[in-house]
């Protein structure tokens, strides 16, 4: 009995010393937690006041950018856009463990910083002048809310797939993101000029064929390969930091921060994407290939309302041909008809039809560094027959374009619309309808591409001729010679009234290119650099003129010729091609002739006297709709006298045309 009374009380003792030291353990334990908690709050809250001064300062450094360029957001913009920036910046520090400006983060923030500086700094230093501030921070926040973007997926893609595989994943992504900025960057080194609405407008309405022409022409092989290399070697740098960054372990706390600053990031650039300063700029582009879409779906309208006396018209008093030439890339300066300093013969078949008095004085001798291709032979396929010829042609050395690219030449060129009026494409009429109502068939042959996926303002016109046809008809710019044209001539009948337009290839860059090689006549003395030289352009121009002379002696002998128009869309520069960004007055300078039967000049005396007398007057071709009217003497309800170079009212002179839609005068020409 003493025994297990003994055994009890020891046995409840035991109970108790357990329970006395459980308890002791535990309160000490939770004393331990609730420092521990404190300790990791203390840390947290240190952390948060880091983030946010990293935050801070990447805030104030940006405005220091801006305000250090000369340009600046605005308080307006500004003050909203602290405060959830800030916010955004320390969540996405913390789920990624690293301040903004740590090394493990340089390829997304270097990334985000191209959207936030290129544009305002190529523009910066191309018009030295400011900025609209709003649009100054919808980059700021775009190129802030990629970084972020790009570096919360990053987490995000580590949890899912393996380490490599997402940093070499994340490669291609900065490329994407830096594509814009890029291109933006080798542009402004290609011209020193940024991207401005009309080079958008050139990227837009081109084909993949001539945007790798022009890649070539202006940077050249040894360039690309350069550039080339320089983005692999970025790219390989960034496979490296990537992978140093996915190396470490994030908590589930930090894959949430991630993904909620992910989702942030995704709204920021869905919605200030559009509204940025390229976008805005794109956006004009966009809208000005959607208004050109309404001239088709007014069409019906307008031609019905056009109003021609059709017994008073050319077709009506003397039936034949009236045959207009729309040339490319030709500039006058670089025609021996138009610039007798010009040491390269390449007009023959033109100078032919000028009157003696008129003479070309001698040509100049060849620069030492070009020569004549010693292959080169005069045979009767590559040299013009220069007979004499019935009826009138005049020369017009002082014929200019209303802008240096094609599309919007055209469009103006052939409709009502020019830089004098305030007349939109949409609204206007155009030649071919013109033709059509003064009792013409209507024929549109041409040796280029319908420029891009969507119809352009040239497009649209020629697709309301009776007959429009395209020597490669896709999206391509052709590679056929000029002449091929000559056979669509065939297809007209003699005995109607006939109205063609021929659009040519010209000189269209590659210049060696728009030639056949039996117009290689000039050569560089080393044979290098042909495809942008001096040499290579005066062979278009030597087979340019040789075109004219096949187009004019077939529609003379075959198609009862009344009247011919030869003009080019725009001029050349030979260093820079006709680039608007980087003008120069070649980039407008034009040739332009027209040729009228001796019929002609009987039944429409006066015309005819005034055209000739004008031979040494200023035009620009925005004003060839009216003038074309005035030749088919279709005056119309849409036809302004005072735009036509054949009518006695016409108004303008060198001291009131001007060029570039107006930016610059004719009189500002030295030449």
């Amino acid at each position: 009995m003493p025994q297990y009374f003994f055994t009890q009380i020891f046995g409840n003792f035991r109970k108790l010393i357990d329970t006395i030291i459980d308890t002791a353990t535990r309160k000490s334990y939770n004393r331990h937690a609730v420092i521990f908690e404190k300790v990791k709050l203390t840390n947290h809250i240190s952390q948060i006041k880091k983030y946010g001064g990293f935050a801070l300062l990447y805030f104030y450094l940006m405005n220091v950018f801006y305000i250090d360029i000369g340009q600046v957001m605005g308080a307006t913009y500004i003050v909203p856009s602290i405060l959830p920036m800030v916010a955004a910046l320390t969540l996405g520090q913390f789920a990624f463990g690293e301040t903004i400006f740590s090394r493990r983060l340089l390829p997304n923030l270097l990334t985000g910083l191209a959207w936030c500086m290129t544009f305002i700094l190529v523009y910066t230093w191309t018009y030295e002048k400011p900025w609209f501030m709003s649009l100054i921070c919808y980059d700021f926040v775009v190129g802030t809310a990629i970084f972020l973007f790009l570096s919360s997926v990053e987490i995000l893609f580590a949890k899912i797939l393996p380490v490599r595989l997402t940093a070499a994943l994340m490669c291609p992504l900065n490329f994407l993101f830096c594509l814009i900025p890029f291109v933006q960057a080798v542009y402004y080194c290609m011209f020193w000029h940024c991207l401005s609405p009309a080079s958008l407008m050139a990227l837009y309405l081109t084909n993949w064929k001539e945007s790798i022409n022009f890649i070539q022409a202006n940077l050249g092989l040894p360039v690309l390969l350069i550039i080339f290399a320089a983005i692999g070697f970025l790219l390989w740098k960034a496979y490296g930091v990537h992978k140093n960054f996915l190396a470490k372990t994030f908590d589930a706390k930090q894959i949430c921060a991630a993904a909620v600053t992910s989702i942030c990031a995704a709204w920021a650039l869905i919605y200030f994407l559009p509204q940025t300063s390229i976008a805005g700029l794109w956006k004009t582009v966009t809208d000005y290939v959607a208004e050109t879409q309404r001239y088709s779906q007014t069409y019906d309208e307008r031609f019905a309302n056009l109003t021609i006396d059709k017994s008073q018209t050319l077709a009506a008093k003397l039936p034949g041909t009236v045959v207009v030439v729309i040339g490319e890339s030709a500039s006058r300066t670089y025609m021996h008809c138009f610039n007798p300093n010009f040491p390269f013969e390449n007009t023959t078949w033109l100078e032919s039809k000028i009157p003696a008095a008129e003479k070309i004085p001698p040509t100049q001798p060849l620069d030492i560094l070009v020569k004549v291709n010693e292959d080169y032979e005069a045979t009767e396929k590559n040299t013009p027959r220069l007979e004499n010829t019935a009826g009138k042609f005049i020369v017009y050395p002082h014929a200019y374009s209303s802008w240096s690219q094609t599309v919007p030449v055209l469009q103006r060129a052939l409709t009502e619309q020019s830089q004098y009026n305030e007349k939109e494409f949409y609204d206007s009429i155009s030649i071919i309808d013109a033709a059509k109502k003064s009792g013409y068939k209507t024929f549109w042959f041409s040796n280029q591409g319908r420029y891009g996926e969507y119809d352009s303002a040239i497009t649209l016109v020629a697709k309301t001729a009776d007959v429009a046809e395209w020597t490669d008809d896709t999206f391509d710019f052709s590679d056929k010679d000029d002449e091929i044209l000559i056979k669509f001539l065939e297809k007209l009948n003699p005995a109607e009234n006939n109205f063609v337009v021929l659009h040519l290839m010209g000189s269209h860059i590659y210049y060696n290119n728009r030639y056949p090689r039996s117009f290689k006549k000039w050569v560089t003395k080393d044979g290098t650099d042909m495809m942008t030289s001096v040499p290579a352009y005066a062979n278009t121009i030597l087979y340019t003129d040789f075109v004219l002379s096949k187009i004019f002696d077939y529609a003379e002998k075959n198609l009862n010729l009344q009247a011919m128009i030869y003009f080019s869309d725009h001029g050349e520069n030979l260093q820079i091609s006709h680039n608007p960004d980087v003008f120069s007055f070649d980039m407008v300078r034009i040739p332009m002739f027209i040729y009228f039967s001796e019929d002609y000049e009987k039944i429409f005396p006066a015309r005819a006297k005034i055209l000739s007398d004008r031979r040494e007057e200023y035009f620009t071709n925005d004003l060839i709709y009216d003038t074309i009217c005035g030749v088919m003497n279709a005056e119309s309800n849409n036809y302004d006298a005072t735009q036509d170079f054949s009518s006695a009212q016409y108004r303008f002179s060198r001291e009131n045309l001007t060029t570039m839609l107006g930016q610059h005068k004719i009189s500002e020409d030295n030449e």
